[in-house]
């Protein structure tokens, strides 16, 4: 489907015989929908030898060198917190700040739905689970985890078609609800996309894997914890 923001009124670039299929109030409300989603948590359980495990987890998590990457929160400042739509990081083509009113919505309001985070100080501590960089997390050349091209170099080059190793540290909040698991969606478990890990995420791997079966159980339930709180009743 595509939107009158981008393709212009009237045009049918698709040629599905349709035009107009999205208009611009369309794509502010979705936006605004997914903007205001429930921000995932962690949920501990009530059963006692299960919330034992999770804190023992996360301990192991952190001893691991896990967390390097896989930073538990980073601080959000400058009422980063308030969407705005039209967005200044919306790219050249949407709607950009000042070409239509303004719509801001504080995401950490308590009257939207599921958990929301709080504002301390002026800061809002994110608990997303990553560091936002670039690692190279794969064996090197012939990594069946590696990227057979580099959609970010030109097309048709060398170092296009030289693949890509490099991969965003994915964000661990919401990863018991996130299947399938590892960039590329392969694997159907925590524990796989755990053990798949190499490169510069080599030496966390490995400290997983020397620990005993319990302890990489523990690690996996702390994992587990890391949810998208159900809604609750009338939400």
């Amino acid at each position: 489907m595509q939107s009158r923001e981008r393709f212009g009124y009237g045009v049918d670039t698709d040629g599905d015989g349709v035009v107009n299929e999205l208009t611009r109030a369309d794509i502010t409300v979705v936006s605004v929908f997914q903007a205001t989603l429930p921000v995932p948590t962690q949920v501990i359980p009530a059963d006692a030898e299960l919330r034992r495990a999770i804190e023992d987890g996360e301990r192991l998590f952190n001893d691991i060198g896990c967390s390097a990457c896989h930073v538990p929160t980073l601080p959000l400042d400058n009422r980063g917190w308030v969407y705005t739509e039209p967005n200044p990081y919306n790219p050249p083509g949407n709607l950009r700040p000042g070409d239509a009113p303004a719509l801001s919505v504080d995401l950490t309001r308590g009257d939207l739905p599921g958990h929301r985070p709080k504002v301390r100080k002026g800061v809002v501590l994110v608990a997303a689970y990553t560091d936002l960089k670039l690692h190279d997390i794969t064996s090197g050349p012939g990594d069946p985890n590696a990227e057979p091209i580099d959609i970010n170099r030109p097309a048709g080059t060398p170092e296009f078609f030289g693949g890509n190793r490099q991969f965003l540290t994915k964000k661990l909040w919401g990863a018991a609800n996130e299947r399938p698991y590892f960039h590329h969606g392969l694997f159907t478990t925590l524990r796989e996309a755990t053990l798949a890990h190499a490169g510069e995420a080599l030496t966390s791997r490995t400290a997983f894997e020397s620990l005993d079966v319990d302890e990489q159980d523990r690690v996996i339930e702390f994992l587990k914890s890391l949810q998208v709180p159900a809604p609750a009743p009338g939400q």
